[in-house]
């Protein structure tokens, strides 16, 4: 008889520059490892029954990713991260697992919100009147505009800031500063970090490259009443 486990793992240190599809692997590869019997489809090609969250970028941190996983064996799931957990590089880790029914929706259909980190080294001094401003004006704006190529590869405008939930200063220092800010992450709406960190180094008017800004998420979310709620 099988079980789903829901799992919230971390991806932090070097394991942040491997792809999602290298993650995939590297699981499968730590349950044969850990003995813990994965389930497999049915049909020409049977691939592990294990389904994720929103895609993490290259180069992103995370201390918030989910994954669901079908097992053939009865562990608990305690037992169940002991054994793999022994299995997984520095980097990653499994911090929090429970069982779940074929019933619950998926979380690719559920998850709808990311919260995220940025950390953003200044070459000059900012004040703190002056970043707080800043936002206030992002935030007030009915729309933020930006141009991007559609599936058919024609230019077309589209208005990001329904997109924002939330945007604000959470530390400065005197060469650094930090965001926080809750953005679209789901199948319905997704606002890329590769489009939202150039607008916020517009509106700071720093010339810098977006690579160049650390990013960490640190958790994904559901809306359930209209409020964010973890997935597990």
């Amino acid at each position: 008889m099988s079980k789903i486990i829901r799992v919230k793992f971390k991806k932090e240190g070097d394991m942040i520059y491997i792809s999602h599809l290298d993650v995939q692997r590297l699981l499968q590869r730590a349950f044969r490892r850990a003995e813990i019997e994965l389930s497999y489809s049915q049909g020409f090609n049977p691939h592990p029954k294990m389904s994720y969250g929103n895609a993490l970028a290259l180069g992103t941190e995370s201390q918030g990713e989910y994954v669901d996983i079908e097992i053939e064996d009865d562990l608990t799931t305690e037992e169940f991260l002991n054994r793999i957990n022994e299995q997984l590089p520095p980097g990653i880790e499994f911090i929090k697992a429970e069982e779940i029914t074929s019933q619950t929706e998926s979380l690719a259909s559920t998850i709808e919100y990311g919260e995220y980190l940025f950390d953003i080294e200044l070459q000059r001094a900012l004040s703190k009147e002056f970043i707080k401003s800043k936002i206030v004006d992002f935030m007030n704006q009915e729309e933020i505009m930006i141009t991007k190529k559609n599936k058919k590869g024609k230019i077309v405008e589209s208005n990001i800031r329904p997109m924002i939930k939330n945007f604000d200063l959470l530390s400065l220092e005197d060469k650094s500063l930090t965001f926080t800010a809750t953005i679209a992450t789901g199948s319905k709406a997704n606002l890329n970090n590769n489009i939202f960190i150039p607008k916020i180094l517009d509106l700071l008017e720093l010339e810098m490259d977006p690579l160049d800004v650390d990013i960490l998420r640190r958790d994904l979310y559901v809306v359930e009443d209209g409020q964010l709620v973890s997935p597990m």
